[in-house]
């Protein structure tokens, strides 16, 4: 049985051997309780991640997320673990390929014999050059079967010099009329520039392609999610200590209030309690002095009496 076969009677036998499952089992798919399984994407590609022997059911989806455990069994942490695990490796696949097709073909590879060819090329041209010299020699000094030697030479030569510079400019098969290859930057596989249009359609709208691009849309989903929660988490700090520097400054006020008041009235007890002492001993001083003078003038009547 086909996996894509295993998967259809799983879908339809869901509905029927399901109802007594808990999400919870252990052979019920929690990828597929958070949002989808990744073994499902690649089914029959080169990204095949192996068949899933576990339930996907999407009631039991519907009832995880709709439970009080929603989030909390650790589940969504492990599917996003997973989904960056797979496309790390994909990502380290994409900037191997990347470096390959950027790379230029050296000319030994390019034309291996390139430079014996193009030495012969200049010992066949001295060649012709002083066959040349030497026919026109003979041909001064009336040597005809001698000048008519040397020219076959010459044309021998010649041949043999166009053959040897074609060499020369004799490029791989490999590499000729190559066109130099594309890397898709979602799913990694290699493209031809200027390609069929429909080829192009076909392999956007295929399965490793479409797989890869749901695990980034689904990770880049959570990115911004987390991000959101890390935004409004800091501002409820933010405001939380906000108000607490709020309420320690009221406390301090407050308390500097209380702590000035009490000063205050200790001033002002202690400034009545030093006017009555000052006030007593006055008043004491003043009895004394009276007492003092009525003394003096009775004992001045009673002399003034004697």
């Amino acid at each position: 049985m086909t996996d894509m076969a295993r998967q259809l009677l799983e879908e339809l036998m869901n509905q029927y051997q399901g109802t007594s499952k808990d999400f919870r089992d252990p052979d019920v798919c929690k990828d597929h309780l958070v949002n989808f399984c990744p073994n499902l994407l690649f089914t029959n590609t080169k990204a095949d991640l192996g068949s899933c022997e576990l339930i996907h059911d999407d009631r039991l989806s519907t009832e995880y997320k709709s439970s009080s455990d929603y989030k909390r069994l650790g589940y969504e942490e492990s599917f996003y673990n997973r989904l960056h695990n797979l496309l790390s490796d994909l990502d380290r696949k994409i900037r191997r390929a990347f470096e390959r097709v950027s790379t230029e073909a050296d000319d030994k590879v390019i034309n291996p014999e390139k430079e014996e060819n193009q030495e012969s090329v200049i010992l066949l041209e001295e060649k012709i050059k002083t066959i040349l010299e030497n026919i026109e020699n003979a041909g001064e000094e009336g040597r005809v079967e001698e000048a008519k030697s040397l020219t076959d030479q010459l044309e021998k030569l010649k041949t043999e010099l166009k053959a040897a510079q074609e060499k020369a400019n004799t490029i791989n098969p490999m590499f000729k009329n190559e066109k130099k290859l594309e890397v898709c930057d979602v799913c990694g596989a290699f493209l031809v520039p200027d390609d069929d249009t429909r080829r192009l359609d076909a392999h956007i709208e295929g399965k490793q392609h479409q797989g890869y691009l749901k695990i980034r849309e689904a990770l880049a989903e959570h990115k911004k999610t987390f991000e959101r929660s890390a935004r409004r988490t800091s501002n409820e700090r933010k405001s939380t200590s906000g108000s607490r520097y709020q309420r320690s400054r009221s406390r301090e006020r407050t308390s500097s209030r209380r702590r000035y008041s009490r000063s205050r009235s200790g001033e002002r007890a202690s400034s009545r309690r030093r006017y009555s002492r000052s006030r007593s001993k006055e008043r004491s001083s003043s009895k004394s002095r009276n007492k003092y003078k009525e003394r003096s003038r009775y004992r001045s009547r009673e002399r003034y009496n004697r």
